[in-house]
């Protein structure tokens, strides 16, 4: 009965490691800003590393330049911040149609 609990707690606990290497690779920037520890910098060193190279745990990520023991922990913890980072995305170009001018024909009275 003990070994069953034993197996169940090391299989419980390899499977959450395994999600957490999995959220890191597919999670949005918008919520890695969430995290405490995280910001624009790290952030994006943290995307351009992993458009190269697949998770394969998170102990990987002290790789990332800027990343350390500290902020593997925050990650690892899902430690989060009080405010999140925010991303200055390029605003799109919106055509104002309300700018434009009419022409009138000029028709006067003889």
């Amino acid at each position: 009965m003990f070994k069953n609990i034993i197996f169940m707690v090391v299989i419980t606990s390899s499977v959450s490691w395994t999600m957490g290497v999995a959220m890191v690779q597919t999670v949005p920037k918008k919520e890695l800003g969430c995290i405490k520890g995280l910001g624009v910098k790290r952030i994006n060193a943290l995307l351009e590393y992993r458009k190269v190279h697949k998770l394969k745990s998170l102990e990987e990520l002290l790789n990332v330049k800027g990343i350390g023991k500290g902020i593997l922990e925050n990650i690892k913890n899902d430690k989060k911040k009080k405010v999140c980072t925010q991303f200055n995305e390029p605003k799109k170009k919106v055509e104002n149609n309300s700018s434009r001018v009419i022409k009138k024909k000029n028709i006067s009275a003889e």
